[in-house]
């Protein structure tokens, strides 16, 4: 088994206390910056509940002494750099993305924040606003929901049990002085750590970290005390209503914090039983029963205690059914135990993630702030590995009977609403190599991309399918029938194709989108033969097992039913039926629930016999492989594969003319959305370069729309843009997300944002922004295997050829500031737009 080398991160501490960790990474010219500050929502103490910690956060990127809020970002995006920031319980982390010629840049903008936030009276009400509007999405979410409700269950008097955006009628109790007293007392330098990964010299980075934070002045620090909580004696139990088609049941149990020596087998634990497809949950309830859509467990914890957590998405008619089963398998582990194939395949699943955390800089810089934070060692990637690798199966079958009791479970569910009434009254380090191409004998194309930087694999087999190919009547097809494939083939089970890679800490895939047709496989170096014919006998030789197409089709069913609840995903479906109307992309690769539901063995086997040939198909291998095996390999495996011809269903530009359409449409939620739409172009269209920079312009926290719409005036909680381009055809939304109320006023001022676009295009200083984010985001895309051979072999498959994506750059570059101009004044005409607007 391969194991993690040591990483060189270095640690010091500056004379005020402020630590600094630098990890020099010289693989791509990029660098991530991130300032941890060790408080989170658990370090309120009287204002617990009110999410201060997260106020404080928002208020961060509201302006300093030396800048306003629009300049802290887009001096950032000058940069090429990205920058966000999260609070979780125990910490508040801001954090930069960039290129690392700019270290500097970011650390000065970074220290501003933290020592120079001015938190303007008139910026916090209208950033209560914007969370407002947030409390507003977490109420319209079912998954944060009964996250909430098994936090408040669980936990008695430990503020864990207190969401970390904290309760509104608390959240609006907080004044400014309030705000600052919680600034004041936690934002020291003793208290913070910086972590800073990428292509940067150590010394010189030290230099200008003391540069910008060595006078920021040392302070008293007392440390939080936690109330303790009482010990859990007997179950608990939750159950409310909700506005959904579909069940969530949780199931948790209290645990120890990272530090303790449990710790790494309840990881395990929750790995086996329900971590992928070949988990035991997943196999009895999913595939075995099909009593759920969707199952999982896993530990979290933070600071000195947690929670291990047992999910489940289900059926109302299923849920005595699925817990059932849920009690069963939990007692079979208890008596017969973990099996030792288990054990090496979570500990393969450990190294294979804690390898993808170290392929990006933000992944690296983020795994060396929580080693530091949870246990003071910047090396515990490799201890952690360790303790993994030294448990035995007694281990793990100990600490479930030992966690996993009936006295300790707290248990709660959502239910569709008036279903619980019904119920009472029933009863009841090295640069990648250009890729290289092959055609084989059957028209078949590879692509290697050779990567040796780490010992991880990623393989795509794209074909062309999808939404051109199919019809009214078939809708959803592809996906469907992609799913089929790892049902089962002319050789192996679906339980065997489940655990082949899993076994190894891989992971096979098969599924479909608007274009394609596709399956891929994650593994470590080793692995890649394993893969290579995995993936040749599931789409060479699938069986379409009737028992299993019911299974899937209720699973995309209740995924259809949840994009329904959704008020943005709503809004911005109802916009495409109409831009697209009587064309192939008024349809979504998801399908309708009429279609879904009549999909039968035979027309799953018919888009797959109709798609998966050697000339419609590209397989792209990218890692730490050598290009003749890889091909050797490909040879041997889909020899066997028809020819058949390249696809040419959407690629023809297609002739858009429906007229502007307005709709109302209601939801039974808490927000309001608009969305306004524009017929574009296909994806090869001369326009969609400046198209591309229009929305990157349109989509960060520095465009002209965030800073109106959400933060000069306070009326939206989120605002963007999004461009979409198929193969013939394209369109272009405008989207807000607000309080109902002020939906007709929101409208009125995105009407005059678009308005002032399409007259005067992008100003020279947005325009640069959008050049320069683009380009970082370029950047981080080579840093991933899978996103590569995603992206190159979608390039070749469509007709652009491997090597566009390297010439991007190259291309958005030459557009011109006049291009842009005359292509926003084309196609957003306000007058032209379409309407949807989703109320309560």
């Amino acid at each position: 088994m391969f194991t993690l080398p040591p990483n060189s991160a270095q640690l010091r501490t500056l004379a005020n206390g402020l630590e600094v960790i630098i990890l020099e990474d010289h693989s791509h010219p990029l660098a991530a910056v991130q300032l941890w500050v060790k408080a989170g929502s658990l370090h309120e103490e009287k204002w617990t509940g009110a999410g201060l910690a997260h106020l404080v956060e928002h208020m961060f990127f509201k302006g300093t002494e030396r800048r306003t809020a629009p300049e802290i970002a887009q001096e950032i995006q000058a940069r090429g750099g990205y920058v966000n920031a999260y609070t979780t319980f125990n910490r508040t982390v801001y954090w930069i993305d960039g290129v690392a010629e700019h270290v500097d840049g970011y650390l000065d903008i970074l220290s501003d924040m933290a020592r120079r936030s001015t938190f303007h009276a008139d910026e916090l009400i209208k950033e209560q606003e914007v969370i407002r509007r947030e409390f507003a999405m977490d109420n319209d979410d079912p998954q944060s929901v009964v996250q909430h409700l098994l936090q408040a269950t669980a936990f008695r008097e430990h503020p864990l049990r207190h969401p970390i955006i904290g309760h509104l009628q608390i959240f609006n109790q907080v004044s400014r002085d309030d705000l600052l007293h919680f600034v004041h007392r936690h934002y020291v330098p003793n208290n913070c750590f910086l972590v800073i990964v990428g292509d940067v010299d150590t010394e010189k980075t030290l230099q200008q970290v003391e540069q910008h934070f060595g006078s920021w002045e040392r302070r008293p620090y007392e440390p939080v005390m936690m109330p303790e909580e009482p010990t859990q004696v007997a179950p608990r139990r939750a159950e409310h209503e909700f506005n959904t088609d579909i069940v969530r049941l949780s199931m948790g149990w209290h645990i120890h914090g990272d530090t303790h020596p449990d710790k790494p087998a309840l990881d395990v634990l929750g790995f086996v039983l329900g971590s992928g497809r070949s988990s035991r949950l997943n196999v009895e309830l999913r595939e075995r029963l099909g009593v759920a859509h969707w199952v999982g467990s896993g530990a979290w914890s933070a600071l000195d205690r947690g929670v291990f957590a047992l999910e489940a998405e289900c059926d109302g008619d299923d849920l005595v059914k699925a817990e059932a089963a849920i009690g069963s398998v939990l007692q079979k582990f208890k008596d017969q135990g973990c099996t030792k194939d288990e054990l090496d395949k979570a500990v393969n699943a450990t190294l294979s993630g804690q390898l993808r955390m170290r392929s990006t800089t933000r992944g690296m810089a983020s795994s060396l702030g929580h080693s530091w934070l949870a246990v003071g060692n910047l090396d515990y990637d490799r201890t952690f590995l360790q303790r993994v690798s030294d448990l035995t199966v007694s281990d793990v079958t100990n600490v479930a009977n030992r966690y996993l009791t009936e006295a300790t479970l707290s248990r709660v569910s959502l239910h569709p609403t008036g279903t619980l009434k019904k119920q009472s009254k029933n009863g009841n380090g090295v640069k990648r190599e250009e890729a290289q191409r092959f055609v084989l004998s059957n028209g078949l194309t590879l692509l290697v991309g050779e990567n040796p930087r780490l010992p991880l694999v990623s393989m795509r087999a794209q074909f062309l399918a999808g939404v051109p190919v199919e019809t009214m009547a078939n809708a959803g097809a592809t996906q469907v029938a992609a799913q089929m494939l790892l049902k089962g083939t002319a050789t192996r089970t679906d339980e065997q194709i489940g655990s082949l890679l899993e076994d190894r800490g891989g992971s096979v895939t098969a599924n479909g989108d608007v274009h394609r047709f596709f399956a891929g496989a994650e593994v470590m170096k080793g692995d890649e033969a394993l893969a290579m014919e995995l993936l040749g006998d599931l789409l060479i030789s699938p069986s379409f097992p009737e028992a299993h197409l019911k299974k899937i089709q209720k699973r995309q069913l209740a995924a259809i039913r949840e994009e329904m609840e959704d008020p943005l995903t709503v809004a911005l479906r109802c916009a495409r039926r109409d831009i697209f109307a009587t064309l192939p992309y008024e349809r979504t690769a998801m399908g309708t629930l009429e279609t879904v539901e009549k999909l039968s063995v035979d027309s799953c086997r018919s888009i797959w016999q109709q798609s998966v040939t050697g000339g419609n198909g590209i397989i792209s291998v990218f890692g730490d492989v050598k290009a003749d095996e890889m091909r050797a390999l490909v040879e041997r495996h889909f020899a066997s594969l028809p020819e058949g011809a390249r696809s040419t269903a959407g690629f023809a530009p297609m002739t858009q003319t429906a007229s502007p359409l307005r709709r109302e449409l209601t939801l039974d939620k808490e927000q309001g959305v608009l969305v306004l739409g524009f017929p574009t172009v296909g994806m090869k269209d001369a326009n969609v370069p400046a198209l591309n920079l229009i929305d990157e312009a349109c989509s960060d926290m520095g465009s002209r729309l965030f800073n109106h719409i959400r933060e000069k005036m306070g009326l939206a909680y989120y605002v963007g843009a999004q461009a979409f381009h198929a193969l013939g055809a394209g369109a272009f939304y405008f989207y807000v997300g607000c309080d109902p109320k002020k939906l007709d006023l929101v409208e009125e001022e995105l009407r005059k944002q678009i308005a002032d676009l399409a007259a005067g295009g992008l100003e020279s200083a947005e325009f640069q922004r959008a050049k320069t984010t683009w380009k970082s985001s370029w950047l981080r895309q080579q840093q991933g295997n899978g996103a590569m051979a995603d992206a190159l072999g979608w390039d070749e498959l469509n007709g652009f050829g491997f090597r566009h994506h390297a010439k991007l750059p190259e291309i958005l570059e030459s557009v011109t500031e006049a291009q842009v101009k005359d292509v926003a004044a084309r196609f957003f005409d306000p007058a032209k737009a379409f309407t949807v607007r989703v109320k309560p």
